[in-house]
């Protein structure tokens, strides 16, 4: 191989590493670029940046989507990058295929990743991780409530608390791991962010991510493998979850009126979910009488009716819900709990909680 010449499978991992952070927009060029550094490769949006390590032959900003795709139509095993002398492009070649992709100068890339090493900081251990991609389940998209628009990381007694809302459910992850906030304040990880995190830790075998927050930003540290960095979402009127969820579910208590979710349980909220897929409000009778689970459902296509025994601790009740709320939270979860006001849908440990929490009374 020459100096310029690259093993296309690793330079479509690096594209596609940093592609979540190109700009759908074209207001600003160099959004739409991935800049090639000959050591790094960064991608960024006006919000949201993504830096990897990679040792590609070639200085400057290229198109990333027109790059990706390309990459994607050859078929040889590896690439030439050669810069011309004439004018700003880069001559992609793989066996008898080429392309020609117009660049930009590194200078006008107008991000670099900011200075973290003092900031204060939180390892983001396995368990952490893991509770992040637990809690997305919840995360909702309302700007006019920042706390809701991903996970919010607290902490309880020391130990890490994951919480996130989208107004409809929460979900909670307890974690085992220990950590300090600065001032004690809870730290809102959008979204974006979250799913990044997830994407690059799967990506690069880095045991504990550094998670590093800054005075107007987040920055997640992979080693010496990548950077992923968001601005910081600020909510006015942030959600106090340790409250909201005490005043609906004991969870120190929960452990042990947790009841196995029934085989036929998610099948049930699924032919529901058939019957009202027409539907834009779609709702659920649930009723429990006696040690039977019972759901009703009904729409212009038809009814759905199941009923099954259901060992559960908690008092008769009936409530409405929608069906796609209990399918999406029962994927990781085993066990539930009939609440007065609320649905809980856990783990066997109650470490992840789910909680339907605005049912409709009948």
């Amino acid at each position: 191989m020459t100096d310029n010449t690259i093993s296309r499978a690793t330079l479509a991992k690096v594209a596609s590493l940093v592609r979540p952070a190109l700009a759908t927009q074209t207001f600003i060029p160099a959004y739409n670029h991935i800049a090639f550094t000959g050591k790094r490769a960064m991608a960024h949006n006006d919000i949201a940046a993504i830096e990897v390590r990679a040792q590609v032959p070639v200085r400057g900003c290229l198109p990333g989507e027109l790059l990706i795709k390309a990459l994607a139509s050859f078929t040889g095993d590896s690439v030439m990058l050669q810069e011309s002398s004439k004018d700003q492009s880069v001559l992609v070649v793989s066996g008898r295929s080429k392309i020609k992709l117009p660049t930009m100068a590194l200078n006008n890339f107008p991000f670099e990743m900011p200075d973290y090493e003092k900031a204060q900081s939180i390892i983001l251990s396995k368990d952490i991780v893991k509770g992040i991609e637990q809690c997305l389940v919840s995360a909702g998209s309302d700007p006019n409530h920042p706390s809701s628009m991903g996970v919010t990381i607290d902490q309880e007694d020391g130990f890490a608390m994951l919480f996130a809302t989208d107004n409809f459910t929460i979900s909670i992850y307890s974690s085992s791991t220990k950590i300090k906030l600065p001032g004690d304040a809870p730290v809102i990880l959008p979204t974006f962010f979250c799913n990044q995190i997830i994407a690059l830790a799967k990506a690069y075998a880095v045991d504990e991510p550094i998670l590093f927050l800054l005075a107007d930003g987040l920055l997640v540290e992979f080693g010496n493998e990548a950077l992923l960095f968001t601005k910081t979402l600020v909510d006015l009127e942030p959600v106090n979850f340790p409250k909201l969820v005490n005043g609906l579910v004991a969870l120190d208590s929960l452990g042990k009126r947790l009841t196995g979710i029934p085989d036929a349980f998610e099948s049930a909220f699924q032919r529901a979910l058939l019957v009202q897929s027409a539907e834009l409000d779609k709702t659920t009778r649930v009723s429990f009488d006696g040690g039977t689970l019972s759901l009703h459902s009904s729409s212009q296509m038809g009814d759905a009716d199941d009923s099954f025994k259901f060992d559960a601790d908690g008092k008769d009740c009936e409530f409405l819900v929608d069906p796609n709320l209990i399918i999406r939270g029962s994927k990781t979860c085993t066990s539930i709990y009939l609440a007065p006001k609320v649905l809980v849908l856990a783990d066997v440990k109650a470490t992840f909680v789910h909680i339907i929490a605005h049912c409709s009374g009948s």
